[in-house]
């Protein structure tokens, strides 16, 4: 055993504690900062009131949910289930991306969403981009990968 005096084993237990809370508290830590961060569309534990693209409005009318006015009038143009286009906007996830500035282009298309409790709406911008769409809330630096599907689906494009 090593002869270390009184004062000298509690340096050592001073280290030993400080190693332990850097492997219980910092490593998982760092783990977790790693792994890609997905965000929602609206804000979790928030309650979807309204989606606004342009001329048609999604809303809610009791249990279930409508938009207004319904597609155009183009008889090849799919009819879109209102309630499928509500649960797409409560639940896709967005990978944040690495990207240039917007300052140059020009977005393809808008929504205004409204949620329970909130008196602003969030206005989410769609960029046209290489792989597909880039999408952005206004007023934010942060920028989204959305497929070519996810953005049909959302904003309701040709």
């Amino acid at each position: 055993m090593i002869k270390l005096s009184r004062r000298n084993w509690n340096n050592v237990l001073i280290f030993v504690v400080l190693i332990l809370m850097f492997f219980l508290y910092g490593i998982p830590q760092r783990l977790l900062q790693s792994d890609p961060v997905s965000y929602g569309l609206i804000p979790e534990q928030s309650q979807l009131l309204m989606v606004s693209f342009g001329q048609q409005r999604l809303t809610q009318a009791g249990t279930q949910w409508r938009l207004h006015p319904q597609s155009s009038a183009n008889v090849n143009s799919p009819i879109i289930d209102a309630n499928q286009l509500a649960l797409a906007w409560q639940h896709t996830l967005l990978l944040e991306v690495e990207t240039t500035s917007l300052q140059t282009k020009v977005p393809v298309a808008q929504a205004s969403v409204q949620v329970v409790g909130q008196f602003e709406p969030m206005i989410w911008l769609l960029y046209p981009s290489e792989q597909g769409y880039l999408l952005q809330q206004a007023g934010q630096t942060k920028l989204f990968a959305l497929s070519t599907e996810q953005a049909a689906q959302l904003f309701l494009l040709p």
